[in-house]
């Protein structure tokens, strides 16, 4: 006794959505969708006030580095340039001092260069 299945054609039958079920999909979908966008942005806005956190405090520090950098080049900049340092210069490289009555000073406006009386300070 061997039985044979018969196969069932149900090529005619046409199922019929239903409604019910796809209102509640759309329901869920219309909740869903809004809150998972506003779950994004929420996170997206917390990671990008951590990374601007991070660049802020980098840049502070390179604005530190730069300003000790800028003081001690203005440190060396004043001792290279303060009158003993640039009068032992001059003197190692063989310059004496100039005569005072020898000092001509020029005025702007073509006018003709006058002598310096000697004993005058300018």
């Amino acid at each position: 006794m061997y039985t044979q299945k018969k196969p069932i054609e149900n090529a005619h039958i046409v199922r019929e959505r239903d409604r019910r079920r796809f209102r509640e999909l759309l329901a869920v979908l219309s909740l869903g969708i809004p809150i998972g966008l506003f779950l994004l942005l929420f996170t997206w806005q917390n990671l990008e006030v951590i990374r601007l956190g991070r660049e802020a405090t980098s840049l502070q520090q390179q604005r530190k580095q730069i300003e000790d950098a800028n003081k001690s080049l203005q440190l060396e900049l004043d001792r290279l340039t303060s009158l003993d340092a640039v009068e032992r210069k001059a003197t190692a490289l063989g310059f004496t001092p100039s005569d005072p009555r020898a000092i001509v000073q020029v005025e702007s406006g073509g006018q003709a260069p006058s002598p310096v009386p000697p004993g005058s300070a300018q």
